[in-house]
């Protein structure tokens, strides 16, 4: 799977991200596990996306739709995970 991470999501990382922050550069990598890890099938990027998070439309095994988002540690993605 590869996929250029959205523009948008490329210049808020840089304006935000600390120094030595290599989230961005290992995201191509995690997407790629994230995925495999839960059997699923990429469709596309979603574009525009976010400012802080990769959102990819993807589906399942059963070919459901679903949506994957990937967020670095610093965006504290913890209480959207448990809204959700």
């Amino acid at each position: 799977m590869a996929f250029e991470p959205p523009q948008r999501l490329v210049r808020a990382t840089g304006e935000t991200a600390p120094p030595g922050d290599d989230w961005l550069a290992e995201l191509p990598l995690a997407a790629e596990r994230a995925v495999a890890r839960r059997g699923l099938t990429v469709e596309r990027v979603q574009v525009p996306g976010g400012r802080s998070s990769l959102v990819l439309l993807v589906r399942r095994a059963d070919g459901t739709p679903a949506v994957l988002k990937l967020a670095p540690p610093r965006a504290r993605p913890e209480s959207e995970r448990a809204a959700l």
